[in-house]
């Protein structure tokens, strides 16, 4: 049995083992919370949770400007003063299905050398793509085996990340890589690795409806993060998304929300290969369908320019980061 399950097994109330996990939150350059909020006022609301993290999408240009570049510059500098590190999910822009592997190859490789060109000083981690494997999914697939995807459009994409591993490589030579999926779609990690796709950190994207579907038959998987931990022993695991699902007419989504948060922050604290979780995300926004309109930590009291907080306030997060288990 593993460490982490051991902890989780003979812990009762209170554990005093102590935690190394760093949480983070996600957020949208391109979006209007973010663009109608300040890029300082962002790193403070991070810093006054403690939050060490902050993933941010970005689209880029040939060139690999980031499309958003003045965003993204004073960002950059008010999380350098705030000491807050960013990490940029990074979209495969140019990635073509209908381009051969090797051209693929070519194209990431291109892409990932000119972004780290420009703006590797700022960051050491990279997300490479979000989601990739859903594309390559076969219809009713639960994604754990390679069976489960179109080989054709994977070798694609698996070049595409390699070369754009090996081209954020080449301009920053410190640069640490994420490759990421979700629910069950660890099979695409596996056959990353196997293509030579050379990824540092496993990201995973989490949510309450798997967490409780996931213990049930045919899974029974009491803890997705003593999974990982067993598929990739090897690799540091980074919770890159994780939230609670809102419920259409529940009249306790915040009080739900906090718990879900706080019991899952919990798993990751027990298992030692869990370095990192990234919250999903640090705004509400309203123009999104239900469930994606509700996953802020902050909610809009006068649209985008006075907010109120949620159930998860900021010392309930700050209480997360105690070096104590609160099982």
């Amino acid at each position: 049995m593993s460490q982490a399950k051991d902890v989780l097994m003979s812990t009762s109330k209170v554990s005093s083992v102590k935690s190394n996990l760093k949480l983070g939150v996600n957020g949208h350059m391109g979006d209007a919370p973010y663009l109608q909020t300040p890029w300082s006022k962002q790193v403070d609301m991070l810093k006054e949770r403690g939050m060490a993290y902050y993933r941010i999408n970005v689209q880029t240009k040939s060139d690999g400007t980031a499309s958003a570049s003045a965003h993204l510059e004073t960002l950059m500098a008010a999380a350098r003063a705030k000491g807050v590190s960013l990490f940029p999910m990074v979209y495969l822009r140019t990635l073509d299905f209908k381009k051969s592997e090797s051209e693929n190859y070519s194209m990431g490789k291109t892409l990932g050398a000119n972004f780290a060109g420009k703006y590797g000083k700022n960051f050491t981690y990279y997300n490479l793509g979000n989601d990739e494997e859903l594309d390559l999914l076969y219809p009713g697939k639960s994604g754990e085996k390679a069976s489960h995807y179109d080989a054709e459009k994977f070798k694609r994409t698996a070049a595409f990340l390699k070369g754009m591993d090996e081209g954020i490589k080449s301009k920053d030579s410190d640069a640490k890589t994420i490759v990421s999926a979700g629910w069950l779609h660890w099979g695409f990690l596996q056959m990353c690795e196997d293509y030579g796709v050379k990824f540092d950190r496993v990201g995973y994207n989490w949510y309450s409806d798997m967490e409780k579907a996931v213990v049930k038959a045919p899974y029974y998987i009491d803890d997705i993060t003593v999974k990982l931990a067993q598929l990739f022993p090897d690799k540091p695991i980074w919770f890159t998304e994780y939230n609670f699902r809102y419920k259409s007419g529940s009249s306790t989504n915040e009080a739900d929300q906090k718990e879900f948060i706080r019991n899952f922050t919990n798993k990751c604290k027990a298992n030692p290969h869990v370095k990192v979780a990234c919250i999903y995300e640090l705004f509400d926004e309203p123009y999104k369908s239900y469930q994606e309109s509700n996953y802020g930590l902050i909610k809009w009291k006068s649209q985008y320019t006075s907010f109120l907080e949620k159930a998860l306030n900021i010392s309930s997060i700050q209480d997360l980061l105690s070096d104590t288990l609160h099982i």
